[in-house]
């Protein structure tokens, strides 16, 4: 059962996210990734010419990305997919100073979502303790959140899909914590 209670601090904190495989008919394994939204990410795959082959997917759960990835080129460079090279001997890493550069600033941004969460857990007790419903009480502390990540100037990417979550409601900290 969904614990609405989590919602803020697991929205903040981390998404979970999946490694996948998508088998053809013949359980042949065509392609190994990972997503936080799998529905999303295979409708992407809808589009290449190889999905009429895909038969079934499965998946296995992660707390977050940054544990699903690891796991995902081990899978790659273990079973190896018809349709996946990356991790695989050969594969062309993409530009090295830039994968460099996002090790680097892992842990910092690990502990800057972690701070987000916290952040954001405060704004929607606060909210909550001035009366909001809890529906505005969690979107108080996503905005809360969302806007700390922003001021960071690492996450656009992140702080995007996170807007886009939060939905047309979004309103900045000032508006939201009044």
């Amino acid at each position: 059962m969904y614990d609405r209670t989590e919602a803020p601090v697991q929205a903040a904190a981390g998404r979970r996210a999946a490694v996948y495989r998508l088998h053809d008919t013949d359980d042949g394994l065509l392609h190994i990734g990972s997503a936080y939204d799998l529905e999303e990410r295979c409708k992407a795959h809808r589009t290449k010419p190889r999905w009429p082959h895909v038969a079934r997917r499965t998946e296995e759960w992660f707390e977050r990305r940054g544990i699903a990835h690891p796991e995902e080129l081990k899978a790659v460079a273990v079973e190896g997919a018809r349709y996946k090279a990356m991790g695989s001997p050969g594969y062309g890493m993409p530009n090295a100073d830039a994968v460099r550069r996002r090790k680097e600033l892992a842990p910092l941004q690990q502990k800057l979502i972690e701070e987000s969460g916290e952040i954001g857990e405060a704004a929607r007790q606060a909210a909550a303790g001035r009366g909001a419903p809890w529906g505005a009480a969690v979107k108080a502390g996503e905005a809360a959140a969302i806007e700390f990540l922003e001021d960071t100037g690492l996450f656009a990417g992140a702080i995007k899909e996170r807007r886009k979550r939060l939905g047309t409601a979004y309103r900045t900290r000032d508006t939201a914590l009044s």
